[in-house]
Formats: structure tokens, sequence, C-alpha cells
């Protein structure tokens, strides 16, 4: 996975001998179709490169963007408060970001343009299975940089032209970001690859069309309720896999195919598909031992249900270009606020368990716990109340938009590690399970607490896929499916209720806010869903260094922000800086100097 893409950078100076004869470059690499696999590779450890900091990523950012969640943290971590007020604190904010969304565009290109350089007689569905990923990846990356940006530089050849100027994201690379998928759709074959081995699949390819196509209706084309729209055929760019426009209908028979056909199937209890689940903790967790009574523990990374997801593995560090991109830094971020509350008391330890101790951002907006009603048994599995579950949680000295409700889906997990030989509490159950039952994984980091996380950070489930079903056809049958799974009622479809169905089985997951601009439609103004959603965030309860004030916009309102931007985060002005003229690039609405709203100079008091 850290293979270096250089055939993606490469540059000589004409005067001296360009031959390079002890490392790859687009001169000798790729030279045979075991190349591409390595380029594959290195395309794939890009979302590892994301994940060196989750407050670049579009899962973490998405997420904390939301009004199910708060920016949180410490008193100091003014990013992410930033971030949760839809405004800056740093010109640099999204450098990562946009960085690593060009990585991965190279490389899906070099790889895409590549591909018949060599022959594959005899190896054909190797060869569409490879192309298949390449294409899935490039949609991917441009599917997440239009969401963050909206109109960016976009190219589709195997080097970027010099200059690359700004594309419009309705009329040119939405088309491009649907044709990608429909190619990754039409080359893959169901069964091409293992379940869970980090490699997109035809089954995922369907649901990102899914999602990629209703975001393009709702948000660009303002379709609004998608059982009941009659959208116009969508023409697509010529390419290999791509035959004739993109129709609803059409769309619907390719998330129906992943349904049926792809393998994937729902986990039999939704408590299963999270880690608090794990073997080590679940015995002595009340609110799941009785799974752990019968037998049944964490369903495991790469699970039926995950359709697609960021792996990582044990080798983690603190040096290297992609340094800690190999554990999952979110679920740290997302861990209870750590310090401690002034007079010793802390979290993280025996009085926390299962759950340990992080950065404390993230936390879940009150707003979404008094939303949901107790019955619903995906409420407690997705968000802990840390006040009433753990035997002694505190609000810290430092804390910060926290009313000590956290998502119990991305948090780090802790296990009763008191018989274990050279443990204390603060070990990850990872950790414990490294040191007892498989000593071959040697700890890489040296801190369990901040560096052993290893569960996948899910993409895209199948329940998101039934439930993209739902709300193209407005037949409630799938969406009856994913409730049953909780022993839920089955209910008749309207709009309102496939919005809440989404809202509360995909909690917590870093969909909410996509999902509120496609519903909203672009240019929606302060009196769009979106807006007035985001704007119940002022006045809610939180904790601020351990008192109750509520919480405040930082600066003028999340309803003005959100109409100001429209959802979309900064241009990286260094990037403007680099073309320095308009025509080629120029900074989205609602940002900038002389933007009053957009900046914040430090983190919000309550």
């Amino acid at each position: 996975m850290a293979v270096l893409a250089v055939f993606a950078f490469t540059s000589c100076e004409d005067f001296l001998d360009s031959a390079n004869y002890t490392e790859a470059n687009t001169g000798n690499f790729p030279a045979s179709p075991d190349d591409l696999n390595k380029e594959l590779a290195a395309l794939y450890g890009v979302m590892n490169q994301f994940s060196t900091n989750p407050l670049q990523t579009p899962w973490f950012v998405n997420y904390i963007m939301s009004d199910d969640a708060n920016g949180a943290g410490g008193t100091g971590d003014v990013e992410s408060h930033a971030i949760g007020h839809l405004t800056s604190n740093k010109e640099n904010l999204f450098d990562d970001a946009w960085h690593n969304t060009y990585v991965g565009i190279a490389r899906a290109n070099a790889i895409i343009a590549a591909v018949d350089a060599f022959n594959w007689t005899g190896q054909e569905k190797t060869r569409n299975q490879l192309l298949g990923e390449a294409y899935f990846m490039r949609g991917l990356f441009y599917l997440w940089g239009t969401q963050f940006w909206g109109d960016i530089p976009a190219y589709w050849d195997a080097a970027a032209p010099d200059p690359c100027p700004q594309q419009d994201a309705e009329t040119v690379i939405f088309p491009h970001i649907l044709a990608d998928f429909v190619s990754a759709s039409e080359l893959m074959s169901h069964g091409a690859t293992t379940f869970g081995d980090g490699h997109a699949t035809k089954g995922a390819a369907e649901g990102y069309l899914g999602r990629a196509y209703l975001f393009y209706e709702g948000f660009y084309k303002k379709a609004g309720e998608m059982a009941t729209a009659n959208p116009e055929a969508v023409e697509l760019p010529e390419q290999e896999g791509v035959t004739g426009a993109l129709t609803k209908q059409k769309v619907v028979e390719y998330l129906k195919d992943a349904i049926d056909n792809s393998g994937y199937k729902l986990v039999e209890d939704f408590r299963l598909l999270w880690q608090y689940t794990n073997e080590l903790t679940a015995p002595g967790y009340s609110y799941v031992k009785d799974l752990a009574d019968q037998g049944k523990f964490w369903a495991g990374n790469g699970n039926s249900e995950e359709m697609f997801q960021v792996q990582y593995m044990n080798a983690g560090s603190w040096d290297g270009n992609i340094a800690m991109g190999f554990t999952n830094q979110t679920s740290l971020y997302c861990g209870l606020r750590c310090d401690d509350d002034g007079a010793g008391n802390k979290n993280g330890d025996a009085n926390t368990l299962p759950f340990g101790q992080g950065w404390g951002q993230g936390t879940v907006n009150a707003n979404l716990w008094d939303d949901w009603s107790d019955a619903d048994p995906r409420k407690k599995a997705t968000i802990l109340d840390a006040q009433t579950e753990c035997k002694k949680f505190v609000f810290t000295t430092s804390c910060s938009e926290d009313a000590g409700y956290y998502n119990k889906k991305w948090m780090p997990i802790t296990c009763d590690s008191t018989n274990f030989a050279d443990f204390n509490i603060a070990y990850t159950w990872w950790g414990v399970w490294r040191q007892n039952y498989d000593k071959s994984l040697a700890n890489k980091n040296g801190n369990s607490f901040q560096g052993e996380h290893y569960a996948d950070m899910v993409l895209l489930r199948l329940a998101d896929v039934m439930l993209m079903h739902t709300e193209l056809t407005g037949d409630a049958t799938e969406m009856n499916k994913v409730r049953a799974r909780v022993n839920l009622p089955a209910i008749s479809y309207s709009w309102k209720a496939i919005k809440d169905e989404r809202r509360f089985e995909l909690a917590c997951e870093g969909l909410r806010f996509n999902d509120l601009r496609r519903w909203s439609g672009r240019n929606g103004g302060t009196g769009c869903e979106a807006a007035v959603a985001l704007q119940r965030q002022e006045g809610s309860r939180v904790n601020y260094t351990g008192r109750w004030p509520t919480m405040h916009h930082a600066t003028s309102g999340w309803a003005a922000r959100y109409a100001a931007t429209d959802g979309f985060i900064m241009i990286p002005p260094a990037q403007i800086a680099i073309t320095a003229d308009e025509t080629l690039l120029k900074q989205n609405p609602g940002w900038g100097s002389s933007v009053s709203d957009a900046n914040i100079s430090g983190t919000p008091i309550y």
C-alpha cells in the first residue's frame, strides 16, 4: 500500500541524462500487468494517506459539519470547531484533503490509461476487474472532491493538462463520475474478489452509483422527492462499459442487482456491526452481554454487510510519509475526552469501560439524542450516553461542545485487561488481543491508546443501498427489511419516513450532511431543509470546561453559513495563489478575506 506513485509525479531537466536506472518512473513503469497491481495498491493507499489526519477526510469532516455532531474536542481544538461551524481558522485547513484527492485522481488515471498496453488474452476477467476498480476509485475521488469543493480542476487523461482549469461540477464532472461508476459496475463481476480484501466490488460500484446519482439529481437538479420525480436521462461521456444515457430506472436496476446478487447480506444483529461486541469486550459489557451469552460476537472487519471500507493494519508509526494512516485515527479522535476534571478523575480507565479515551472530537449533538425514540434499538447501539452508561464519566477541564453523547460506531473500545500481564485499562482491546492471542503482531507504535485502532472505516453498507432503493422507488420493501433487523414494525413509504430511516440507521457514519444537501437543492438559502436542520444546533446543550452553557455559532449562524456556502468548503488559498488567475481557479462563495463570518480566530467561548 505504501508503493509510491512515481508514475504520477515525475520531472526532469533537458540537459541531464533523464534515464532512471534504479527506480520506477513513467518511462519504465508499468512494464507488466503485475506492475498495474502495484499501482492499484498505491491507489487504495491514498485512503490511508487521507487517514493520517481525520480532519481532512471526507467521512469525518462531513460528520462534524452535520447537525448530528459537534466539532468538540478540547478548548484548543480550533480546527474541529471551525469545521463544525462551517468556518475556517487557517488558510491550510484543507490543504491535505485537496492534495490527497488529486493524488488519487492521478493514480487512477494512470492505471486506466496504461491498462491496454499489455496483452490480456486469456486474462480478460482479470483485466476488467482491475480496470473496473480504477474507474471506481476515480469516481470516488471526484465524488469526494466535488462534494467538498464543487467546481474543481478536472481531467481524465493520463497526465493533467497545463493549465488544468476548474470545470463545472454539474455539467462536466458529475456525468464523468456517474460514467465511472457505470463502467466499474459493468466491468467487474460479482464474486471476482473476496469480501473484505480491501478491493472495490461490482456491488460497491452499484451502490456508489446510487449515492452519486441521488446527490446529482437532488442537489444540482433539485429533483425533490426522488420516488415521484421523473428526471431527464443523464448523457454520459463515452468510455468502456458505458452504453447510452443513465436513467433513474437503470440506477434502480443497478441497486437491485447489488441487493439481490452481490452476495452481501445484513448482519444478524445491528450491534454486531460495531467493535464493542468483540469477544474480549462483550462478556463484560452489560449492554451486549446477551449476545456474548449466545456466543455471538462482532461480525468483524470485512463482514457480510460492509460493501466498501478503508482498511487499517498494525503498521502505523510516528514516522514516514503516511505515518499513522495505517491505524484508524478517527477512532482516536472520537474517544472520550482525555485529561481530567480538575480533581484527578479522568476518562478511559475502569470507570468508563469499555470506552477508551481520545480527543473527544465529533461528539454527538444533543438534538439527535432527543429526536430519536428510545423505542428504536439503534439509538443506544449508536450513541453512548456517557453520564448514564459509564460507571463514572467526567467532563474535563479542557472539554468543549460536549453534551456527554459519543459515537459508539467509531469510538475506541477497551476490555478488562486486569488478567493480562503488563497491561493496564487504557489499552484498547486490539492491544490486549495482540499481546495475548497473536504475538506475531508486534506493537509498531508503542502507544496503544493512540495507535492501536484497526476497525475498518466503513464507507458503504448494504443497509444504505437498500434505503437508496426505497428512496428512488417509493417501495418500502427494502426499508422494512432494514427495520425488521432491529424488530421495528413495517411502515409505509413516505418521503419523511425514508429521511428519518436514513438519519437513524446511518447515524454517525458521515452521510447525514450530504443527505441534507441533496434534499435541499442548490442555492436553497436560509430556509432550506439543510439550513434549518443545522441552525437547530443554536441553543443546544453542551458542556464547556465543566459547566453547562448552550451552544452558539462562532460568527453569524449555521443557517447563514450554509446559505452562503451551499455546504462547500474553502478551496485552499495556496492553490488559488499558484494559478493567480480566476479564470482557472477561483474561491467558492462564502469564503475569502472579504467575508466577515467565514473565519474564526479562536475557540468559541460559551
